[in-house]
């Protein structure tokens, strides 16, 4: 039985398992069993940025409801491509679901790009495929951080290297709103390896003890504690949360010691959005992922940053093995496992999907 975990676009917490017809591949078409995917705060920032950014697109849905992808393991249980065969595994995005029909194209060692017309149009780089191979990063060991930590260290790689690129436009203070988030504490890993750099991190009050544990920020401050942090010192601030009352406070505190403002994930789902009003300072600025890598595959090659994503982030999976607990759920409890991910869940917890 082929299911698939959809929710309303027009309210998130109004979400459900759904039935739907087996898959069948056509001509140059498989069938992949989703093995296991990932939740985190990221898939979050996907619905809701589902219509500006097109991600109902990927995987289509009913009228009103859509999908939210993940990352995730595959493996191809149906093959109607030459190229493709049974048993093959691969690590890419994935809807949450039980199994996923794909279009493979441009096949190689590498993995492929799924090539359906309906996602044409979309960021090439969300098509792609990869073989679950030693050479592309997985020894079977480390699968589940993998899926949690894989995009979301490559989203931390870019903006440390969109930062440096511009000499932090000239800041000495990187400030890193959700710093109790995996991609902001990855973003600060890389950031504090950087000389003359001072990385601060904003959590809430509950988290604070967790992220100053990490050992990667020189300071941690509660969102109550905004108003603490040094105005002469010229600083930039990424907003993971997408709380504008967190944005706004910072804005107005620093000033023009702010000299930059990035937006790029919402982890406070929930949280209040007036982006009409005006803020003092640099006006906020938003990071797409997509468009970074297909300028750094420019930079060093296909190879050269596949070798750097790797590297990078083994290295990195070597500290943060030690601040996740890896929390593990079947597909039939998506609903619950889904709930509690809106209301919230310890930062210590990894939470992963299996379907088997």
């Amino acid at each position: 039985m082929s299911q698939n975990f959809v929710v309303s676009r027009a309210d998130l917490r109004d979400a459900k398992l759904a039935s739907a017809t087996p898959l069948e591949p056509a001509q140059g078409e498989v069938v992949l069993e989703i093995e296991r995917f990932a939740l985190t705060a990221n898939n979050i920032s996907y619905g809701m940025a589902g219509d500006m950014l097109g991600y109902w697109s990927f995987f289509p849905a009913d009228d009103g409801l859509g999908r939210i992808p993940a990352w995730g393991i595959a493996r191809v249980t149906k093959s109607a491509h030459a190229d493709v065969k049974v048993g093959d595994k691969f690590f890419g995005y994935v809807p949450m679901s039980n199994e996923v029909l794909m279009t493979p194209v441009d096949v190689s060692g590498r993995g492929f790009s799924d090539g359906a017309a309906h996602r044409a149009q979309l960021p090439p780089i969300y098509q792609e495929y990869l073989a679950v191979t030693p050479a592309n990063g997985f020894d079977g060991q480390t699968d589940d951080l993998q899926c949690i930590l894989r995009i979301l260290f490559v989203t931390s790689m870019h903006m440390d290297d969109h930062f440096a690129a511009n000499d932090f436009f000239g800041a000495s203070t990187l400030i890193i709103g959700s710093a109790s988030s995996k991609t902001g504490y990855g973003l600060a890993y890389l950031a504090s390896k950087r000389p003359g750099i001072k990385v601060v991190g904003l959590t809430s009050p509950s988290n604070k003890a967790f992220v100053e544990g990490l050992g990667i920020y020189d300071t941690v401050l509660a969102y109550d504690e905004v108003e603490k942090l040094n105005q002469s010192e010229p600083s930039v601030y990424v907003d993971m949360s997408g709380n504008r009352d967190v944005l706004t406070r910072i804005h107005t505190h620093l000033g023009d010691a702010l000299k930059n403002s990035t937006g790029v994930g919402a982890t406070h789902w929930d949280a209040p959005r007036d982006d009409a009003a005006e803020l003092p300072g640099p006006t906020p600025d938003f990071f797409f992922v997509p468009t970074h890598m297909v300028e750094h595959r420019e930079r060093d090659g296909l190879a050269g940053h596949d070798a750097r994503i790797v590297d990078g982030s083994t290295a990195f999976y070597g500290a943060a093995k030690n601040w996740i607990d890896i929390q593990t759920h079947a597909f039939a409890d998506m609903s619950d496992t889904y709930e509690s991910l809106l209301k919230g869940v310890s930062p210590k917890d990894g939470h992963i999907v299996v379907t088997g």
